[in-house]
């Protein structure tokens, strides 16, 4: 039995766990990334961007589907919108602390549930914001936050926390008239030309077990990138509820850095793992008792 087939047997929208399996991809390439410090920024975008569209192109000719798409100024604002979040993201990824800039990336869903407000009548409880702050207050635990860092600097990690949250109500407005590739072909043909530019003067020339661990890293990215539109797409839950699914990210990461990367825990990265898991488990069990249907009432004469 697959995993969504066990998942649906306990309730777990098909949404949910493309967006699960998202967070897993993503998680498991930024991990590849750091197995490749060789490479600039610009260079690691490029490989990733040059694949994923190869791919998808592949992908969209084989299944006869246009690859131009219906709504193609959306598109091409999806492409732009991502292009600066990803690039913002790594720019701070390569001046300030590696903590500090994951802790702006996790603003970005806090800053998709107020996108989401905003631009599609989305409801959000407060006991739902006082979810997202529990589980916050955890990564900040976990991933600590340096506040010596430049304004610049910070400036810049906002940019990539809401652009990044944008890019999920985009998609949603996008809605399913276009095929989830042919959204992934726009973001990757436009972040490739853009990372094609920007890595030139600092351009190293990977080995044959380079090319090998990029081509991973750009199937891995492939996959993150194409769940993670097939999730937003889905119209059975609220962009808002998915965005905090994300925080599962540094759940995966503390796993992968223990198993792979021989990092350890301490009494603080305990405490904010408990409450990252609260402000999940809260979240998704308040959306269960949301989704449950109601009984038939009996009809009395």
């Amino acid at each position: 039995m697959s995993f969504t087939s066990r998942a649906d047997r306990y309730g777990v929208s098909r949404a949910v766990q493309y967006m699960l399996l998202s967070t897993f991809c993503f998680t498991a390439m930024q991990s590849l990334v750091k197995l490749l410090p060789q490479f600039g920024y610009a260079q690691h975008i490029f490989f990733r961007s040059v694949i994923g569209w190869g791919l998808s192109v592949g992908c969209l000719l084989w299944a006869g589907v246009s690859l131009r798409g219906r709504n193609q100024t959306m598109l091409v604002v999806r492409g732009l919108v991502g292009s600066l979040s990803m690039f913002s993201f790594f720019y701070i990824l390569t001046h300030i602390p590696f903590g500090s800039a994951v802790a702006f990336k996790y603003l970005s869903p806090i800053a998709t549930a107020g996108f989401a407000v905003v631009m599609l009548g989305e409801k959000v409880a407060r006991r739902q914001w006082l979810f997202y702050g529990i589980t916050f207050v955890g990564v900040l635990l976990l991933k600590g936050f340096d506040p010596r860092i430049s304004l610049f600097d910070m400036g810049i990690g906002l940019l990539s926390a809401v652009s990044g949250g944008l890019l999920a109500v985009i998609i949603r407005r996008i809605g399913d008239d276009d095929h989830p590739l042919v959204i992934l072909h726009y973001f990757m043909a436009i972040s490739a030309g853009l990372g094609g530019v920007i890595m030139l003067p600092d351009w190293q020339t990977p080995t044959l077990a380079d090319t090998g661990w990029l081509l991973l890293t750009g199937l891995v990215g492939f996959w993150a990138q194409n769940l993670m539109t097939k999730a937003i797409q889905a119209p059975t839950e609220a962009v808002s509820f998915l965005a905090i699914i994300r925080y599962s990210e540094v759940i995966f990461a503390l796993i992968i850095g223990y198993v792979v990367f021989d990092e350890g825990y301490t009494r603080q990265s305990i405490l904010g793992i408990i409450l990252v898991f609260t402000g999940l488990l809260l979240s998704f069990r308040r959306r269960q008792k949301q989704t449950i249907p109601t009984k038939p009432q009996p009809v009395t004469s």
